[in-house]
């Protein structure tokens, strides 16, 4: 079969014999140089994903800083992961029904649940307490039906004000610190305005918290403190080193493109070589140039492509980004190792990191505890079924860190040796079966035997004393 050649057909000048200008040609007249278009063009991809993330390092042009996290979150794996993973345990719940006083208050509670996707409505609010600091939403019900739906409002989007006009200005000398209204979208033609009562508003580390809105009012102690705050310059500096670093390999990068004598070694006359090759080489050049970032150009083999990379005389910014992620698993305290000192986070090394996430996650585990436990409160309100908090089940998260076995082991055997458990339930801690006559403790442990010392004005006798020395009889 015959081979196709790739650059089209040929010239017939080539065939008919080249004019004379040709003698003037050199070999300088072979090379040529080709213009970087602009970086990352042949690199399919790249090009977009440092375009976001200038903005996100450039760009300080947020109406306030949920967008920002927005942005973060988006575009960072490390964030986007942790929060996840976070997030994910909310979905980790029981709720023990028989603790309700009645069975009015069960039934309903019951029904509540059922009907507004529960599970979903932890799991956002995990997440976004993670990301905001605040979890808000719209409470939609009637007084038969009670609450029959929980609607997720953007955080960004909401702003809050007391009892003053909208008009009226705050500041740091007289802040918004009671909340009265909230507003979606203030200030546009889709304004929506709903009373505090009509809210469920979940946040977290809100007293002391200064937050400036929207519409530049000063509030103070009614917004949650999100944790992304701390790391907005860690992000900024982790991308500026990533696209610098990606900009020098790219611009270090060099590419030649030779073509061998095999082109032309069926052509005996040196000014019909020389300008065959010219040829053939105008002709890789406007391949090259047409090509997509996502295409592979296929050449004849007489035609290569060399890099020549010097990326080893770029500095290993690798340490840094390892720094960055771990600072951003110590700020958001989700687990990353099982126990030891952990680089880069602040307190790991007088506390084992998965002790601080754990922690972490059972504070926020009450909030959203306490927050459900008002929702419930509200349906019953609507329904005018008295109660008191007392008279509300109990709501119980799974605990986010397991005991091993090897824990258990532990656990049981100091239990067994200082004679608090019996032999059966230390060893129903382990799941081994049970003993028939291990229901007895051991008592309290023996202390080990101690010899008395001799008195301090007497000298110790030496045991061979008394005993016949050498000679003697």
């Amino acid at each position: 079969m015959a081979r196709i050649p790739f650059f089209g057909k040929a010239d017939k000048t080539a065939d008919e014999g080249m004019p004379s200008a040709v003698a003037s040609f050199t070999n300088d007249d072979l090379r040529h140089n080709v213009n970087h278009r602009s970086p990352f063009t042949m690199i399919a991809g790249i090009k977009d994903v440092v375009t976001e993330t200038n903005k996100l390092r450039d760009d300080s042009n947020f109406d306030n800083d949920f967008y920002l996290f927005d942005e973060m979150l988006k575009l960072d794996p490390e964030l986007n992961g942790a929060v996840r993973a976070v997030s994910l345990t909310a979905n980790n719940y029981t709720i023990n029904w028989s603790s309700a006083r009645n069975a009015r208050i069960r039934t309903a509670l019951q029904d509540l649940v059922e009907k507004i996707d529960f599970d979903d409505i932890l799991i956002n609010a995990m997440r976004n307490l993670m990301v905001y600091g605040n979890d808000i939403s719209k409470l939609v019900g009637t007084g038969k039906e009670g609450i029959t739906n929980v609607q997720s409002l953007p955080v960004s989007q909401i702003t809050i004000l007391d009892d003053r006009n909208r008009s009226a200005t705050a500041d740091d000398n007289d802040p918004v610190i009671t909340v009265e209204k909230y507003f979606l979208r203030e200030g546009e033609t889709t304004m929506q305005e709903f009373p505090a009562d009509e809210i469920l508003h979940i946040r977290m580390d809100y007293r002391s918290n200064w937050f400036t809105d929207n519409e530049t009012r000063t509030t103070y102690g009614i917004w949650g403190a999100s944790r992304f705050t701390a790391l907005k310059q860690a992000i900024r500096a982790k991308y500026n080193s990533m696209n610098n670093r990606i900009s020098l390999e790219d611009a270090m990068t060099k590419q030649y493109i030779s073509i061998n004598m095999d082109a032309v070694k069926h052509i005996q006359n040196p000014d019909e070589q020389r300008e065959r090759l010219l040829y053939i080489m105008n002709q890789v050049i406007s391949t090259m140039e047409s090509l997509r970032g996502d295409q592979v150009p296929i050449f004849p083999d007489y035609v290569q492509i060399k890099h020549i990379d010097q990326r080893t005389a770029l500095p290993d910014s690798s340490g840094f980004l390892d720094n960055v992620n771990a600072d951003i698993a110590a700020v958001l305290q989700v687990p990353r190792t099982a126990a030891g000192q952990e680089k880069g986070s602040t307190f790991a090394a007088s506390y084992t990191a998965n002790l601080w996430a754990s922690n972490a996650i059972r504070r926020i585990q009450t909030i959203l505890k306490q927050s459900m436990n008002g929702l419930f409160s509200a349906h019953l309100d609507l329904l005018g079924i008295e109660h008191t908090s007392r008279d509300l089940p109990v709501l119980t998260f799974e605990p986010v860190d397991e005991e091993t076995r090897l824990d258990k082991m532990r656990r049981a055997t100091l239990g067994y040796g200082a004679g608090l458990l019996s032999l059966n339930q230390s060893l129903d801690i382990v799941s081994l079966p049970l003993e028939e006559d291990g229901d007895v403790r051991t008592g309290q442990p023996t202390s080990a035997p101690t010899e008395e010392t001799p008195p301090v004005d007497e000298e110790p006798r030496d045991e061979d004393e008394d005993l016949p020395r050498e000679g003697e009889m």
